[in-house]
């Protein structure tokens, strides 16, 4: 493989509740080539008990898995590597610190935990890649193992959903006996009522679009009614499958021809869930699209290497949404990114983009209130739907923008979110510099290491100007020694 080929090829794994899906693929002239594909069904959700904590033994089967991907991502650059957690890491991350380094420990890359709403925007964009034809209005549906995504668009989406019922999920709610036909209780009729009632204020997603479904229930189901072809799935064929599933005594009773064997513990509770989905937003025909979540991750990527990044339009849309000055994020960010390259030049590519951002963001809640601005903006950072955004970057700008000045907040450190004090060094210092909101030259400082502290040289004659700064370099001094790091100040 040469260098220039490697420069294009991309890998994403998706650590889904029901399997884990590797996708390896590099782009030929603009398009998607799918290079390798593998597959495992691991059940996670199986394994998440009622205090959102992973079964050791499902959590084994999950790393043997990932052992069978690693050699793939180690062959290619970091950040040509996406991994992502979707709904049963969304719930257990808290308590899955274990589980999650070792996957980490294993793969060579870092896990993001993504919000069920960057999950749709990336299902959308997979679906979107496959997708021919002019221009028009479209539903993409998505059931997964812990939850089931839901968007409406056109090129973009306009509008995305995240619904918390999947087959897994479903499975042990209403299948856990392995009943189907429970004589008075139809277990299969309870589920699709369920799926039902959480789509009561989504009917009109589906209205006047074409209807697209992606990913495992859906193909299985379509597998199952067309003769193992991915071909659309018609109301009425379905209809008539869900009363044949229904009629089943239990799980292992069910005996439909093309149905996957591994697929069929938790097949009466997808096809429960996609036939609510039929008749709550009344669907007559749902398309089969061949992509879905791994190829938005890999699309997603490539932008990412070639201007596109869609957390850089996150950023842009919050900024203007809260009418931040642009020119004094501006001037903070680049002497931010100025003093990160004193203490650090070789400072990764991802970090800097974080501190830009930060700066970036570093007023947004000014929009609301001037006395709590910096505790606003951070809770609508962590709480915002950023596209492109997995979780710990959410939570590392937050954190950022809480602590640009003042006393830095004690964090429980927990998955994926460990504070860095460079950039948050950096991020307070230029606040400092540009309080007045005034352009002023840094050439005269110069921050370092200075062991597990730091030393920030001053040119008396710069301090002398500015006895404000002076004293608010103190006072940063001061509350680094709350955190029993040593800023040392030397003036010169």
């Amino acid at each position: 493989m040469t260098s220039e080929t490697a420069a294009e090829r991309y890998a994403a794994l998706d650590l889904g509740s029901n399997s884990f899906h590797l996708l390896l693929a590099e782009f030929r002239d603009q398009r998607m080539v799918r290079l390798h594909t593998d597959r495992a069904m691991v059940r996670l959700a199986e394994g998440l008990d009622a205090q959102r904590n992973l079964n050791p033994a499902v959590a084994e089967r999950a790393l043997e898995a990932l052992r069978r991907f690693s050699p793939v991502l180690q062959e290619l650059p970091l950040d040509r590597v996406r991994v992502v957690g979707t709904n049963t890491l969304r719930c257990a991350a808290e308590n899955a610190d274990g589980f999650l380094e070792a996957a980490e420990a294993i793969l060579g890359v870092p896990i993001e935990i993504i919000s069920g709403i960057e999950e749709a925007r990336l299902i959308y964009s997979g679906v979107m890649a496959a997708a021919e034809g002019p221009p028009r209005l479209r539903c993409v549906v998505d059931i997964g193992g812990g939850s089931t995504e839901l968007v409406r668009g056109v090129e973009t989406p306009k509008l995305l959903q995240s619904v918390n019922m999947g087959c897994v999920a479903f499975t042990r709610q209403f299948f856990d006996s392995g009943k189907i036909d429970a004589g008075k209780r139809n277990n299969f009729v309870r589920a699709r009522r369920a799926a039902q009632a959480e789509l009561q204020e989504l009917r009109h997603l589906a209205d006047d679009a074409l209807v697209i479904g992606a990913s495992g229930t859906v193909k299985s189901v379509a597998r199952v009614l067309n003769d193992d072809e991915l071909a659309p799935i018609l109301r009425e064929d379905i209809d008539a499958l869900a009363d044949k599933v229904a009629g089943y005594k239990s799980i292992d009773k069910i005996d439909l021809a093309h149905l996957d064997p591994e697929r069929r513990p938790v097949f009466a509770a997808g096809l429960a869930i996609l036939h609510g989905i039929f008749r709550e937003l009344d669907i007559r025909e749902m398309h089969v699209s061949p992509y879905a979540i791994r190829e938005g991750i890999v699309h997603d990527l490539a932008g990412r290497l070639h201007g596109g990044d869609r957390r850089a339009d996150s950023v842009r849309a919050m900024m203007e949404h809260g009418q931040i000055d642009t020119i004094q994020a501006e001037r903070v960010a680049n002497t931010a990114l100025q003093f990160l390259g004193q203490l650090n030049p070789q400072t990764p590519v991802a970090q800097r983009r974080l501190l830009r951002w930060a700066a970036d963001l570093h007023e947004i809640g000014l929009a609301l209130s001037h006395a709590s601005f910096r505790k606003l903006g951070a809770y609508m950072i962590e709480h915002a739907d950023l596209a492109g955004f997995g979780k710990s970057e959410q939570e590392n700008l937050a954190y950022l923008v809480r602590n640009q000045r003042g006393d830095i907040k004690a964090v429980r450190e927990h998955y994926g979110f460990h504070p860095n004090n460079d950039l948050l060094l950096c991020l307070r210092l230029a606040c400092i510099v540009h309080r007045d909101h005034i352009d002023r030259s840094i050439d005269a400082l110069q921050l370092s290491a200075d062991g597990p502290g730091y030393r920030l040289e001053i040119a008396e004659d710069w301090l002398y100007q500015y006895p404000a700064i002076e004293d608010l370099l103190n006072l940063e001094v001061d509350c680094w020694a709350e955190k029993k790091i040593k800023l040392k100040l030397r003036i010169q």
